[in-house]
């Protein structure tokens, strides 16, 4: 009896001493565990999806400024050249203005350029600036020969380029710079005839020495032309006529004259010392979080507001054209 009693004794000590193995958890305390990390990985990514939304404007800004740049530095490079050896009046040699074959419009028409800078300044639209300049050829071409005052021909260091896909140098063509210009002799010639010998329409007004180089003469000219709804800047370089952009909104030009003033429209291009360009570029997405309700002034004109989810970034630069002053 005294056993029994010992051994119940020593199974209840036991039993008071053992931890409990299995903790119950409730279905009230299950759910409330997963309602508190529904709203924490609610909240969490509330906070990673707004910080991920405002790098991608940041970026999507980034892109925008950086695309606007890169077409004004385009335009400026064509500017800042503009009369590059041949003045703010080029002239043949026999006193008359360009007259130039628009091999990119329909019909080929010939094309009165009388100045190097040729601005066009529409009140109810998108400006257009036409420049003329002298070029390089690549690789250079010179004189192997000293050519006299009163010749008609001259000799070339190199055959023009005939290649296949080629700009077909000198060849009095379509796709052609069929203008001469030689170094530090401000007076362009139309060719007759090219090859290693090449033929001008208008004999040499004074003597051009042996291996001075033989440039080409180029025109082009920027417009935002309506497309579709939208707008697309075009380089027309007489050749062809090349897209730019497909999503610009405005393009003017103003004009820095000798005196200091900026106008919209020189009367007197000759006086122009620099231009400034413009330029309003949109985006190519849709920002749903973004309502363009901005007015945007470009020169003598206002753009907007558009109400549309499209930003929108002006970039303006003034540029020196220094050959127009020589």
């Amino acid at each position: 009896g005294s056993s029994s009693a010992l051994s119940a004794a020593d199974d209840s000590f036991d039993t008071m001493n053992k931890p409990a193995l299995c903790a119950g958890v409730t279905l009230v305390e299950l759910l409330v565990a997963m309602t508190i990390a529904s709203i924490a990985g609610i909240m969490i990514l509330q906070v990673v999806l707004g910080f991920q939304s405002r790098i991608l404007a940041e970026i999507s800004r980034n892109n925008l400024q950086d695309r606007a740049e890169r077409l004004v530095r385009f335009i400026a490079s064509d500017i800042r050249d503009a009369a590059f050896l041949i003045g703010p009046r080029p002239r043949t040699a026999d006193g008359t203005p360009l007259h130039l074959t628009h091999d990119s419009l329909a019909g080929d028409p010939v094309e009165v350029l009388p100045f190097s800078l040729l601005a066009v300044d529409l009140p109810d639209g998108d400006d257009r600036l036409t420049i003329v300049k002298a070029v390089s050829f690549a690789p250079p071409l010179r004189l192997s020969r000293v050519a006299q005052t009163g010749d008609s021909s001259i000799v070339l260091n190199r055959y023009p380029n005939r290649s296949p896909g080629s700009t077909r140098e000198l060849q009095p063509a379509p796709e052609a710079i069929n203008h001469l210009v030689f170094a530090s002799h401000r007076t362009c010639y139309p060719l007759q005839q090219a090859g290693l010998e090449v033929h001008l329409e208008q004999p040499l007004k004074e003597t051009v020495p042996a291996d001075n180089e033989v440039l080409g003469l180029r025109a082009c000219s920027y417009a935002a032309e309506p497309f579709a709804g939208s707008k697309r800047l075009r380089r027309d370089d007489f050749t062809s006529r090349d897209i730019l952009d497909e999503a610009v909104d405005g393009l003017q030009f103003e004009y820095l004259l000798e005196d200091g003033g900026i106008v919209d429209q020189p009367l007197d291009i000759r006086a122009v010392r620099g231009v400034r360009i413009s330029l309003l570029v949109r985006g190519l997405r849709q920002d749903r979080d973004d309502l363009d309700t901005d007015i945007y002034t470009l020169g003598n004109r206002t753009y907007g507001p558009f109400f549309d989810q499209f930003r929108r970034q002006v970039v303006t630069r003034l540029v020196e054209v220094k050959n127009h002053g020589l």
